[in-house]
């Protein structure tokens, strides 16, 4: 299930698979948290009856990262997240940069966020099972040097959470502290060689797609784009 939340309009994924247990509930994994998503992820947990077993987070942003600590440490779960956005997870000016402040402030209230209890790395190539789910980390740096996309398969269909690598018709930004065209279109060549066209592409902000859709219509997979 996709969530919408905070100023950024950012998509929280909470995703179960499996069948639930004796007391009919589902183990469920909690997908980039971001700023204000904290009450609507409760919602569909208690809504769907859902137990969350850990939180991915695919990139260092705020408005992808604010609620982790909160909810892993709720729950007493914990949350991965690749070493090279560690600093930005408790210090998020550090991904919107100087004078990023006020902003962060007036949307979380404080401008240092709390740590998890429970703070795994995760690097290219591990193999992560969550909730039942198997998920295939790969690093895909460009928006963030710790970006990953997660590939996965859930009720037998191929799935790409790409978070802020890859979008409906565009890319994420690269004029970010840490971002680089140079790394991101090394990304995306990589990502146009491992992943199958029938693979459902669920971004870290606005409406899912395909990865044939993209190779076919996103100017920025072109051969020209990425020479």
């Amino acid at each position: 299930m996709s969530i919408v939340t905070g100023p950024w309009q950012t998509n929280c994924y909470v995703v179960a698979s499996g069948a639930p247990d004796s007391s009919n509930v589902q183990s469920a994994v909690i997908i980039d948290p971001g700023a204000h998503a904290g009450p609507s992820v409760h919602q569909v947990l208690d809504e769907q009856r859902l137990r969350p077993e850990g939180i991915i987070c695919t990139h260092g942003h705020f408005d992808h990262v604010a609620d982790a600590a909160k909810l892993a440490n709720e729950f007493a779960i914990p949350v991965w997240l690749h070493p090279g956005d560690r600093p930005m997870l408790t210090e998020p000016v550090l991904g919107f940069g100087p004078g990023s402040e006020p902003l962060i402030e007036q949307v979380a209230g404080t401008t240092v966020l709390p740590a998890p209890d429970d703070l795994r790395p995760m690097a290219d190539g591990d193999q992560l099972t969550v909730a039942g789910i198997d998920l295939e980390v790969i690093h895909a740096p460009g928006h963030t040097p710790g970006c990953v996309v997660l590939r996965s398969y859930v009720g037998g269909e191929p799935l790409l959470f790409s978070g802020d690598v890859l979008f409906a018709g565009s890319i994420g930004r690269v004029d970010l502290p840490g971002g680089s065209m140079t790394q991101m279109k090394q990304s995306l060549r990589r990502l146009c060689g491992l992943i199958d066209a029938e693979t459902g592409i669920l971004p870290g902000h606005g409406q899912t797609t395909t990865m044939a859709r993209e190779l076919a219509t996103n100017p920025y997979l072109s051969k020209e784009a990425l020479a």
